[in-house]
């Protein structure tokens, strides 16, 4: 392991194809240096970065690493789903997703999967037991996406890891694809909307007018804002109370508006350049909740009807189509990884649809 190299992790080949390798020096408990090698139980190298981490904590704790190991070993054998999802689950691989992504997965296991699953030996679950709980979902009417998505990444995971040899076979139909129409505030419904006293204000004209997420718009800072060359450089995006990169994995540049151009100006005034753009009353980032709850509360205050905070985003994708934009500029513009992705956001508006059979009637 080179000098460089402080993750503990490296990749080799083994039979012509690439491995993760764990490999690190330590000191035992006796004080003598000794060196920990073997293969990531893991095959993707974010979860082989987690399993290398806790291996050596656990040297420097204890100066043994062979207990880790051999625990690893033996959830090989008869392993339930529960005590996988609390151990190697946890330890391997939810460190790698977005803090928000991890609460949901902890929320939904325990809402609905550990009672479903929890006692079941890996090894035992099969076609038969997914359509059992998509069944049960139906029953309750829930939605199967979620649940149903969240088991099949843990059953993949356990194979990953090395826990089953084999995965199952996950039958079709239990996650129904579905074309919501999309919840688009109309442009007088928007221009009420901005009209918003102070930081609430802003945080609708960034939605609406930069297509920025929630996250996004208060992670904003103000060395994000090129007054210079009128744009905003979103680079970051808040999940749970953590500064992460866009959903995308990708910065990306927005051009201002001019009415959002003016309402930066005035926001960002005599603040540094690392201070965030959107602050409550108070001088603090708003929190997630803080911003849901006054959106909805103004849009029950001003008679308008209801819609997600989310929905500006959709408003600021549909008048970009409607206007003519390329669905690739839009794409950019949104910060969308697929063009799939741009095109499901942008539904038709149902004036537009009235338009359109008008047309056809005339």
């Amino acid at each position: 392991m080179g000098t460089r190299n402080i993750s503990g992790v490296r990749k080799v080949m083994r039979g012509g194809k690439p491995r993760w390798f764990i490999d690190f020096p330590y000191t035992d408990k006796d004080g003598v240096r000794q060196r920990y090698r073997r293969d990531a139980s893991v095959h993707n190298y974010a979860a082989a970065l987690a399993e290398a981490a806790r291996l050596m904590r656990r040297a420097a704790e204890t100066g043994c690493v062979e207990e880790a190991a051999a625990a690893v070993t033996t959830q090989r054998t008869e392993t339930t789903y529960s005590a996988f999802v609390r151990g190697l689950f946890e330890q391997l691989y939810m460190p790698t997703y977005r803090p928000a992504t991890a609460r949901r997965y902890r929320e939904l296991h325990e809402q609905r999967l550990l009672a479903f699953f929890g006692n079941k030996a890996l090894d035992d679950i099969g076609p038969t037991d997914f359509r059992a709980f998509a069944a049960a979902l139906h029953v309750d009417g829930i939605q199967t996406k979620g649940p149903i998505t969240l088991v099949r990444t843990v059953i993949r995971a356990a194979f990953e890891s090395g826990v089953i040899e084999k995965l199952p076979d996950f039958p079709s139909g239990l996650v129904m694809a579905s074309r919501k129409v999309a919840d688009v505030p109309s442009m007088e419904e928007v221009e009420a909307m901005l009209r918003a006293p102070g930081w609430l204000g802003l945080a609708i004209a960034l939605g609406a007018m930069a297509g920025l997420r929630m996250g996004e718009v208060r992670a904003l800072e103000v060395r994000d804002v090129d007054f210079e060359r009128h744009r905003i450089l979103v680079r970051r995006a808040m999940s749970e109370e953590e500064s992460l990169t866009p959903k995308s994995g990708h910065e990306r540049e927005v051009p201002l508006a001019e009415g959002l151009e003016a309402r930066l100006r005035e926001a960002a005034k005599d603040k540094l350049p690392r201070a965030r753009v959107l602050l409550d009353d108070s001088g603090q980032t708003p929190r997630r909740q803080q911003v849901l709850h006054q959106f909805k509360r103004y849009v029950r205050k001003n008679g308008l009807r209801e819609h997600s905070f989310h929905s500006l985003r959709h408003y600021f994708i549909s008048e970009l189509m409607k206007c003519g934009a390329s669905a690739e500029a839009v794409r950019v513009l949104a910060g969308h990884s697929k063009l799939e992705m741009t095109q499901r956001y942008a539904h038709a508006a149902p004036a537009d649809l009235r338009a359109a059979i008008d047309r056809l009637g005339k």
